[in-house]
């Protein structure tokens, strides 16, 4: 090849290469600014009598804040945290809306900025709502789901099935382990195939054992909200005085299997520290029905054989029993076993234990509740709608 072709090619071959490497760059540009900020929709978190948490996903570090109010025009915001930061992440924004009034339904929207000064950028979500929770109601609905274990058709038909309520309790094993990035958050927020769970009820979380599982299990306490910032709470909702306890791993915090992870000891021993105060809450001690969920059930149709894991935890009922029956609890809504089951009220255990299903079809449950002065009454249903289950419980004043 001659010289001066060789060069000419070398400067085309140079010009197209260039060429390349800028469209290239425009290309991963226009991909950016295509690709939105926010990620699903929103969920409602938390739900107390003044306020609820506010918990959506984002694709990339991201800041956001909440406008809100009792009509569509909005007109309250909530922009900052108690550190004087605007609310922010790379997977997860929450933000806590507090001073809202019981019983009372708000509209809201999340709006979500990057942090790019050069090309900012603003999202306005849609306008949603949620009512607040009101414990001096004559009387409440609600929803239970528990072990769905990451079961997209089993999510699909448990939103499906759901009726509108005062609050959606998710009673553990939400996932089976915690080792990918990003699985915590699409499943505690944007569920299933991003069903949008929380829009005809806000949602109370509850761990179940599984959730203790995997490198990633930590980031369950930052991307799952609660009324009281622990994995435990206690709450009034119309009759209805729910307390909502962590019973932690089926196993000893020692166990190989669980490599370390865990401390569910001290935080079994804290909760009944902090039970024996709860139970003096007026709104808790007076109400006429009394409900504890825990994921593990604390009764258990066959308390000898030795599966290799708790069916029951022991351990949590060794150290909440005695005060749990001085409160006058009636009934323990669990999961866990993957196998429904009613085991009624005794002389040894003066209260009802209702366990959910689990997470195939075949296997899982929807529990719905009502209460009303008369009396409160669980049923329980498979995935086509067949009632396994009824539990009616009266008032005790």
């Amino acid at each position: 090849m001659e010289r001066r072709h060789f060069i000419q090619l070398s400067a085309l071959g140079s010009v197209l290469g260039s060429s390349l490497a800028v469209n290239a760059k425009d290309a991963e540009k226009a991909e950016k600014q295509a690709q939105t900020l926010a990620v699903g929709h929103p969920a409602v978190m938390a739900p107390r009598e003044d306020g609820v948490e506010i918990v959506w996903r984002v694709s990339g570090l991201a800041k956001g804040y909440v406008e809100y109010g009792k009509t569509k025009d909005l007109g309250q915001v909530q922009r900052g945290d108690d550190w004087g930061i605007r609310p922010a992440g790379k997977e997860v924004i929450r933000v806590r809306l507090e001073g809202c009034e019981p019983g009372t339904e708000y509209y809201y929207r999340v709006i979500t900025e990057n942090f790019n000064h050069k090309e900012p950028k603003k999202e306005e979500g849609e306008i949603r709502r949620f009512r607040t929770l009101d414990g001096s109601k004559d009387s409440t609905n609600f929803a239970v789901w528990n072990d769905t274990h990451k079961w997209d058709e089993t999510i699909a038909k448990l939103q499906e099935m759901t009726p509108a309520g005062d609050f959606l309790l998710w009673n553990g094993d939400t996932s089976n382990d915690w080792y990918k990035e990003g699985e915590v958050a699409a499943t505690l927020i944007t569920p299933g195939k991003g069903e949008d769970f929380t829009a005809k009820h806000p949602l109370v979380f509850l761990r179940g054992n599984h959730d203790l599982r995997g490198t990633h299990a930590y980031q369950v306490e930052d991307y799952a909200a609660t009324a009281e910032g622990l994995p435990w709470c206690a709450f009034r909702s119309g009759p209805v005085a729910a307390i909502c306890l962590d019973t932690g791993e089926d196993k000893d915090d020692d166990n190989p299997y669980l490599f370390g992870r865990v401390a569910c000891e001290p935080m079994r021993q804290a909760q009944a520290e902090w039970l024996e105060k709860v139970i003096q809450r007026p709104e808790i001690k007076n109400a006429p029905y009394k409900v504890v969920f825990c994921h593990i059930p604390l009764r258990w149709i066959d308390e000898s054989t030795d599966h290799g894991y708790d069916h029951f935890s022991r351990r949590s009922r060794e150290l909440w029993n005695d005060i749990l029956v001085k409160w006058g609890v009636q009934i323990v809504v669990s999961g866990h076993t993957h196998r429904e089951a009613h085991i009624k009220a005794d002389e040894k255990f003066p209260y009802d234990q209702l366990v959910g299903g689990g997470p195939r079809m075949k296997q899982a449950r929807l529990i719905t509740a009502g209460a009303n002065k008369e009396r409160l009454q669980f049923v329980v249903k498979d995935m086509d709608g067949k009632v396994t289950q009824e539990v009616s419980l009266k008032p005790l004043v």
